[in-house]
This record gives structure tokens, C-alpha cells and sequence, in this order.
């Protein structure tokens, strides 16, 4: 998977989007993991949970669910939720590449977050394709294995094997 760095202009942008988005819909926390499992930035509280690990999660459970998808004739995956009793999780996909996460409590409701992500994927995904563009890197390929195996093996270093 290429390289790529965050310009502070762009930094700026997400960061004022990221907390935009926590503020309109009470969430706990977002973060932005790159599809291979790696941790880009976090806004909100995330104090009390391994962000890192988190990241390599998402960025599996996403990649297995557009698996899932694509099984079942689904040119894509529209969005990944994981309800739980005191804390839910919305993630959604910008520019091909990057994974936006919500964590969210009772404070607010899945419907709010599903609205508020889609503005901010909106804005987002303009700010990333537009970054990538400055780095020369191009939208991945369709089913690119790359994805898969990457989080894969973020999974297998997780869990130390």
C-alpha cells in the first residue's frame, strides 16, 4: 500500500471536520484508520481503549464486510455498525482509502451519527482524494488484495502471531 503524509493545511481541515462532527452528534470519539490497519488521527476521547488495536480491527471488520458484500452482489459496503450495550460504533469510507469511525453512547442515536458521517464523508472525501492527488497516488484498484492482506497481517501482529 503507498506511503502517504498528511499536510498541515489538510491536517487542519480534517481536524475542524472530525470535531464539527463531534460536537452535532454527542459521538465519544472519531478516528481515521487507513485501510491497512493504521491509525491517522483521532478526535474525542479515546483514552480508555488501545487505539492502535482498534485500528487494526476496524480496518479487518471493514474489509471482511465488503467481502460480505461483494458475496452478495453489493458493489460496496455503505456503512459497518457494531451495536453494543453502552457504546456503538458507525465506520464508513472515504476516498477508497481511509475508514471514518464514530463511537457513540445512548447520548445519541445511529440515525444521527449515519447523518452527520455523511456530511462529514462529504467534506472528507474531497480533502483526502485532494491530498492523495498531491501525492500522486491513485484510487486503488477494485479488490485490490493489498487491502486484505494488509489488514490481515495487522490482525496477526495484534495478536502475536
Amino acid at each position: 500500500m503507498p506511503q502517504w503524509t498528511l499536510f498541515e493545511n489538510d491536517f487542519r481541515s480534517i481536524d475542524r471536520i472530525l470535531s464539527e462532527l463531534l460536537e452535532r452528534t454527542n459521538a465519544l470519539s472519531v478516528h481515521l484508520v487507513d485501510r491497512s490497519g493504521q491509525l491517522i488521527t483521532t478526535a474525542g476521547r479515546s483514552g480508555d481503549f488501545d487505539a492502535t488495536a482498534f485500528a487494526s480491527l476496524v480496518a479487518a471488520d471493514f474489509t471482511a464486510n465488503a467481502e460480505l458484500s461483494a458475496l452478495l452482489g453489493e458493489p460496496r459496503v455503505e456503512a459497518v455498525v457494531n451495536e453494543g450495550r453502552g457504546r456503538s460504533v458507525h465506520s464508513c469510507l472515504l476516498a477508497e482509502r481511509v475508514i471514518m469511525c464514530t463511537v457513540f453512547d445512548r447520548r445519541s442515536t445511529l440515525g444521527l451519527v449515519r447523518y452527520r458521517a455523511q456530511r462529514a464523508t462529504r467534506r472528507l472525501d474531497y480533502v483526502f482524494r485532494g491530498l492523495f492527488e498531491k501525492a500522486g497516488i491513485g484510487a486503488p484498484a477494485e479488490g485490490q488484495p493489498g487491502f486484505a492482506d494488509a489488514a490481515g497481517r495487522e490482525v496477526d501482529a495484534l495478536f502475536g502471531e
